[in-house]
């Protein structure tokens, strides 16, 4: 749910520019046999060697040897084709060898017509970047025990920073590597400050004349597959961080400098942030009403080229355009807020699993939203369908740096809590003497869990309120027919509802007796535990990404008359540091009345791996409560 902007493609050059010949390619995996005795291994290694000289004014060339030996089969049509991206005004690309490595030692070059270079402003997640470009190498004859080998240089002008260098480099477990090097020259006099972490990296300095020479080299100790819902590589795996930057006060500044846009409030702004709070007296609801108005009428579009992906443009361009990247949200609605007085302060952060920062101040964040000291909360803009202050679910718990005219200031967004974010799903079903369902399901929620149900009512516009209604039954393993009543994306207020009716297709066998299902309705979010623990991983070995939250399946089954009822069922009820599960079941009259309640109490957003431990059971013993049938 997150917003993309220039600021991610940036971070991708830089985090990945040491690892730029993995693109397209870290997904291989092997392909098990039950003969081959080392079938958990990767199915190719890399290797490459990376030389850096940064020059007086703080541009660079960065020279790549690249090499893939290819172990198995699986490799050659992953990697038989390397993607490089760039930007050709911030780091132009040129390919100076590729060619196969055969086993006995022959080199078969790759051709020029199969060196091919096209456009890469895909329009993919709604971003075009005129300048972006990406290199295709496709490399001939390749067969089991080759290497494939490429070696390109890449000049670096980017100046977004002035007077500042910076360079980051992780390496992914994930990744099989071999050996890999990367040999930094750089004057002495910039005062470079280094950090480098984790098992297998090594750095060792040497005086070259007017130039310091930075030597890392990466043996990696371990590979393992990434495990689901991981915390990224950029919070745990080997990394190293070069940078001028003396602290986060300064590289704010820095950031501040590239970012801020027009200080002055241009006439039609001042007009818009009168007329959207027309009659609102109260300040924060008039917050509120700014953040609706801009979410609902501004939608994300990013188009830039180079160094304009850090620039926003001006408020009153925004509204005119009536699109924007995440800066340009954000220019438009600190531009509105300060119209009416309210202070606001643009706050970095990254979207995607990250929740840590390199252990040295480099440009790093991905996204930018703004904070209102006046009321102590975050808002996102470009989050379209969350009500004010409710963020994106992978945004709590973060590192953000505000930036202002002042410098950086760091801080963090809130962890969830629980109570904020909640989906009860209320179905009301009957059985008919004939063994036919048929009944009602409201969807109530709150938090994160509103935001998607907005996002599903958009769905049903889209889809149609039948077809939609079909479509689900069918994903929930329960097809039938179903109409939902029209719900508006754009209402904010909270909680918020989406309401169905239901005839499932397949009746409930007659005469009951034995064993049958509980229906279940159409509900429109996964059932419990999924979505806030992510799946078990016996054994694992990284830290993962969760949430807090709480689930509420409330189902009342009406048995015609000459029907059996079911014989009673019995409740129970878990309850640890990290979550609790309640069941309840109750019969009157001819009503079989169902509720269950899970909640996720976790106190953060990043759950230790040795969690995984001690709540697999007790998940278990939840998704057999949910699969209990009736019994006649």
């Amino acid at each position: 749910m997150g917003s993309g902007s220039a600021l991610h493609g940036w971070l991708a050059a830089i985090v990945l520019l040491a690892l730029l010949p993995l693109a397209g390619s870290a997904s291989a995996q092997p392909a098990p046999s039950a003969a081959d005795a080392d079938r958990n291994s990767p199915a190719y290694s890399m290797s490459g060697d990376v030389h850096i000289t940064v020059r007086p004014d703080l541009t660079s060339d960065v020279n790549t040897t690249s090499r893939f030996k290819i172990l198995r089969e699986s490799a050659i049509r992953t990697l038989g084709q390397q993607n490089l991206s760039y930007v050709e005004s911030l780091n132009a690309l040129e390919v100076i060898a590729a060619f196969t490595e055969k086993a006995d030692g022959r080199k078969i070059e790759v051709e020029q017509g199969n060196i091919l270079t096209r456009d890469a402003a895909t329009g993919l997640n709604a971003i075009y970047q005129r300048d972006g470009k990406v290199k295709t190498l496709i490399f001939p004859d390749i067969e089991v025990g080759d290497t494939l080998v490429y070696v390109t240089r890449s000049e670096r002008f980017d100046r977004r920073f002035p007077g500042q260098f910076n360079y980051l480099a992780t390496f992914a477990r994930s990744t099989p590597f071999g050996t890999y090097r990367i040999t930094l020259d750089a004057p002495k006099s910039l005062g470079l400050r280094v950090s480098v972490r984790g098992d297998g990296l090594t750095h060792e300095t040497a005086e070259v004349g007017d130039d310091r020479r930075h030597t890392f080299e990466y043996r990696p100790t371990n590979w393992s597959p990434e495990e689901p819902n991981a915390v990224s590589m950029l919070d745990r795996d080997p990394q190293l961080v070069v940078t001028t930057f003396k602290d986060q006060r300064e590289l704010g500044g820095s950031y501040w400098a590239s970012m801020k846009g027009d200080d002055g409030i241009a006439p039609e702004i001042r007009a818009l942030a009168d007329d959207i709070t027309k009659g609102i007296e109260d300040r924060r609801a008039q917050a509120v009403a700014i953040d609706r108005w801009v979410k609902t009428n501004i939608r994300y579009v990013l188009v830039f080229l180079g160094s304009g992906g850090l620039t926003p443009n001006a408020a009153s361009i925004v509204l005119k355009n009536k699109y924007g990247d995440c800066k340009d949200h954000v220019a438009l609605m600190g531009a509105l807020l300060s119209a009416k007085g309210i202070a606001s302060e643009q706050a970095l952060i990254n979207v995607g699993p990250i929740y840590r920062l390199p252990d040295l101040p480099i440009p790093f964040f991905n996204h930018v939203m703004l904070y209102l000291p006046e009321f102590g909360v975050y808002a996102d803009p470009t989050a379209s369908r969350a009500a004010f202050a409710v963020l994106p679910e992978g945004t709590y718990d973060k590192p953000v740096l505000h930036i202002s005219p002042a410098g950086g200031r760091p801080a963090r967004t809130p962890p969830m809590n629980a109570e904020d974010h909640v989906t009860a799903a209320r179905t009301t079903a009957s059985v008919g003497i004939d063994g036919v369902i048929k009944g009602t399901t409201r969807q109530t929620t709150t938090g994160i869990f509103a935001t998607a149900a907005r996002g599903t009512a958009t769905q049903i516009q889209s889809q149609g309120r039948e077809k939609f209604a079909e479509t689900l039954l069918r994903n929930l393993g329960h097809p039938g027919i179903g109409v939902f009543e029209p719900a508006s994306p754009s209402d904010y207020s909270e909680p918020f509802s989406v309401h169905g009716d239901f005839s499932l297709n397949e009746k409930l066998q007659v005469p009951l007796s034995g064993a049958r299902d509980i229906p279940i309705g159409m509900p429109i979010h996964r059932r419990f535990s999924a979505g806030f623990l992510g799946q078990r991983v016996a054994g694992r070995r990284t830290d993962f990404v969760c949430y807090a939250g709480k689930q509420i399946e409330e189902i009342e089954l009406t048995f015609a008359d000459g029907l059996p009822l079911p014989k009673t069922l019995r409740g129970g009820a878990i309850d640890n540091r990290y979550f609790s599960y309640q069941a309840s079941y109750a019969i009157k009259g001819r009503k079989l009345t169902i509720r269950r309640e899970f909640k996720s109490k976790v106190a953060g957003q990043v759950c230790a791996k040795e969690m995984e431990s001690e709540i697999t059971e007790p998940l278990q013993q939840v998704a057999r409560s949910l699969r209990l049938q009736m019994s006649f």
